[in-house]
């Protein structure tokens, strides 16, 4: 059992199951219908007695016109006239006409009634008469002159035994039947519903042996397409297909992702180690004098400054990517921490440029005191980088009904509207030769902003007119 699939695990155990349940219930309804028509056989012998009751009339003289498939018979001074609706035999139910003396004068009777027995069966009752049991019932005419005529009708229990037999054969063959269609049709369903799961089975394969994530499972939907987020499933197995889609396209996006930013994390330390090698070789193969040692060994130094803050970015944003599902939100005064940082700033930039704040007091959100730190630094540096000295920057802070809005407006070089989308990449500069800073850009400040809004559940926009200045707006909602 254990070798065996699940496909035809299931098809085992849904046939067993069946098989059982029709077998159970044929128990229960054999059990259970001996008794329904045992009753319902006592109750058809006492009304197909009382019927012929109705058709038994006693004249005292005799009758001028006879019906001529009626049945007459004298009895005592005058005549009984039994109709013809009168049913002597019934489907198994016997009626026979007999006289206070237990004489029969009309009918049949399969069972002989000793004296003792006759006419105490004004209820239904049983006999036996040649081993064979009997369902009783006697009945007393009433009536002009029938005083002392009684009606007795018999049927044999094996009425009832013969319907169960018939029941019994019936479910020889059905039973059977029913376990080959089911059989059969968990066959035909299990084998539909595990056929995605083959596809599922042979792409991952594919997948791993050849290293390619743009490869998909083969598994259309009713509206058309590979399964996928934008294509809805038609039922679990193909959802998990869709599920499987999606996920090797996010994949591919990390991996293409941390593809691109590899490369170009190895470029960017690439300069400042090369200038470290070879400023190490040129102190040690040519430099003569203390002046030549100290250049060559603060131009190590400058390059190990670069390489080292590259490296520390790096590292932040690996934690960051660590703390997506981690993230720490309390209740923040957004007012005080961004006050406060300002202020800090305010006594680092020695007033040029100017640093202006417009801040509501009393804002609270649920936020990460740490990332929202970061958010706003970078948010002042990148607009540091930009602007000269005679040029300001501006803080506001405020909130509306739904949102709390943070913005960092300068009045510096701007953005040229090409390139508004691309300043959110990783290592993106526009123009680095314009930086007052280019010696520690890497370009990944706007980076972080936007995923430090987004692990907040918020956004960034950006507003930009090249030579005017522009305008980086922060929208959570609250």
């Amino acid at each position: 059992m254990k070798r065996l699939s699940i496909k035809m695990k299931i098809m085992i155990w849904f046939t067993a199951a069946m098989i059982v349940m029709v077998f159970g219930t044929t128990v229960v309804n054999f059990s259970i219908s001996r008794e329904v028509l045992d009753q319902t056989i006592q109750e058809r012998l006492i009304n197909t007695v009382a019927a012929n009751a109705q058709e038994i009339e006693y004249y005292n003289s005799p009758k001028g016109e006879k019906e001529p498939t009626d049945f007459f018979l004298s009895y005592k001074e005058g005549t009984l006239e039994i109709d013809d609706d009168f049913l002597d035999y019934n489907e198994g139910i016997y009626t026979a006409l007999v006289d206070s003396e237990n004489n029969l004068l009309y009918g049949e009777m399969p069972a002989q009634l000793e004296e003792d027995e006759a006419f105490s069966f004004t209820s239904v009752g049983t006999i036996k008469y040649k081993g064979e049991k009997f369902y009783i019932y006697e009945k007393q005419l009433t009536g002009d002159d029938l005083q002392g005529l009684w009606l007795r009708g018999f049927v044999s229990e094996n009425e009832t035994t013969n319907v169960l037999y018939k029941m019994v054969r019936l479910s020889l063959w059905l039973i059977p039947l029913i376990g080959v269609l089911s059989l059969l049709g968990g066959f035909v369903i299990t084998r539909r519903s595990f056929l995605p799961i083959e596809s599922i089975n042979s792409a991952a394969r594919q997948i791993a042996e050849s290293g390619d994530l743009s490869k998909r499972i083969d598994i259309f939907t009713d509206n058309g397409g590979l399964c996928g987020s934008t294509k809805k499933a038609k039922d679990e197995i193909q959802n998990l297909a869709c599920t499987f889609n999606d996920m090797f396209s996010k994949l591919e996006d990390a991996f293409n992702a941390e593809k691109q930013f590899t490369s170009d994390a190895s470029h960017e330390l690439r300069t400042p180690l090369s200038v470290i090698k070879a400023n190490c070789e040129y102190a040690l193969d040519f430099a003569s004098s203390d002046e030549e040692f100290k250049e060559a060994l603060e131009i190590i130094h400058r390059q190990s400054n670069r390489a080292a803050s590259l490296l520390s970015q790096l590292l932040f944003f690996a934690r960051l990517d660590q703390r997506k599902t981690s993230i720490k939100l309390e209740d923040t005064d957004l007012s005080l921490l961004v006050q406060s940082l300002c202020d800090d700033r305010r006594i680092l930039l020695s007033q040029r440029p100017v640093l202006n704040t417009d801040i509501q007091p009393e804002i609270h959100t649920m936020a990460d005191k740490d990332l929202i730190t970061r958010l706003v630094n970078n948010l002042i540096d990148n607009a540091v980088k930009y602007i000269g000295n005679g040029d300001t920057i501006k803080v506001s802070l405020c909130q509306n009904e739904t949102s709390v809005v943070l913005s960092v407006s300068d009045n510096g070089i701007g953005i040229s509207p090409e390139n508004i989308p691309k300043i959110w990449d990783r290592f993106y500069m526009e123009d680095q030769s314009r930086s007052q800073t280019s010696e520690n850009s890497f370009g990944l400040g706007l980076s972080m902003v936007a995923e430090i809004a987004h692990l907040h559940g918020g956004h960034m926009e950006v507003e930009s007119v090249p030579g005017k200045g522009s305008r980086f707006t922060l929208i959570l909602s609250r």
